[in-house]
């Protein structure tokens, strides 16, 4: 499932390819991908208008529709669930297989929103502050300053590992980056959170933003546990073995010598 880093790329794709261009038209191919918008409002809002900016947080794609003065605010609002992508074309021979939504541009170009599996979303939100908000989602981690991320970890007693896989808590990380930063640390996925040492808060915030930046640079290092994913594999910074376990739910890989 695409997590925060990757929708920070489909962000920065999108802001290449789609700010301010007039949208001619706006083709819902499968009206299952649009959440709790009918299909003739989600066009009428974004025909005619043009995208003029872009925003993420965490999972979250929103870009801002601009009409006319006095138009009503409109944000369109993507969720690429596990299987969903962006594509940028003018040929209509390279039109995705699996587009839902096709955005046309007065410059002859398009923007589809495809997704194989149907997970991902496309909406209409008139905030993203709200939307934030009614969602009770998290802070985002690029936008945390260490007291605000020690502050999340006060009171708490569950499983580090689900700690940070909660949304409503820190959004953006899911299961991938989740066991690579235990890994980087060097702690247990099932670590008591009430049980972590000050080095060790301070070790967490600092290597998630940094794993977060480098993911989004596509250059982990080989050494990195994000190449190293399977059963009794050999662990990449020590001389351990690579081991599973499931988590909140989730398959987890760690270290069995270095993360005790």
């Amino acid at each position: 499932m695409p997590e925060l880093p990757e929708v920070e790329t489909y962000a920065r794709y999108f802001a290449k390819h789609a700010l301010r261009q007039p949208i001619a038209g706006v083709d819902v191919r499968d009206e299952r991908i649009l959440a709790d918008i009918r299909k003739e409002t989600f066009v009428r809002r974004l025909k005619g208008r043009q995208f003029t900016e872009v925003r993420r947080h965490g999972k979250h794609l929103f870009s801002r529709a601009t009409g006319k003065p006095g138009d009503r605010a409109t944000w369109l609002h993507l969720h690429f669930g596990m299987t969903g992508d962006l594509s940028y074309y003018r040929d209509a021979a390279k039109e995705p297989r699996f587009a839902k939504v096709i955005f046309d541009f007065d410059n002859g170009a398009h923007l589809a929103f495809e997704d194989v599996r149907l997970f991902g979303l496309a909406n209409i939100v008139d905030s993203p502050d709200d939307f934030i908000r009614e969602r009770g989602l998290g802070p985002d981690p690029l936008e945390l300053d260490y007291k605000g991320f020690e502050k999340l970890l006060e009171k708490r007693k569950g499983a580090i590992k689900s700690l940070l896989m909660t949304q409503e808590i820190i959004a953006g990380v899911g299961n991938l980056y989740a066991d690579e930063l235990l890994f980087q640390t060097s702690i247990h996925p099932r670590r008591a959170i009430n049980r972590l040492k000050d080095p060790e808060k301070r070790a967490l915030f600092t290597t998630l933003r940094r794993i977060l930046r480098t993911a989004i640079e596509r250059d982990l290092p080989p050494r990195a546990l994000f190449h190293h994913r399977d059963t009794d594999e050999p662990c990449p910074k020590c001389s351990g073995t690579i081991r599973k376990m499931v988590v909140f739910g989730r398959t987890t890989y760690y270290c069995a010598s270095h993360q005790r």
